[in-house]
């Protein structure tokens, strides 16, 4: 468990990828993101859309 300031606990959740990309979608935060075979390509920008497809 981590503490922050006057010893006020701070709980560590764990959350699902779909739902940060939706809330960086929302925020229109600019990420960074790594190719998963070749990691010395880096892509940078703002999600402007994407799909949710369940297998």
């Amino acid at each position: 468990m981590a503490y922050h300031g006057q010893g006020q606990k701070v709980q560590k959740v764990m959350v699902q990828p779909i739902n940060l990309i939706f809330r960086y979608w929302q925020n229109r935060s600019r990420i960074q993101m790594w190719l998963y075979k070749q990691v010395n390509m880096q892509i940078e920008g703002c999600i402007i859309g994407f799909v949710e497809v369940s297998c």
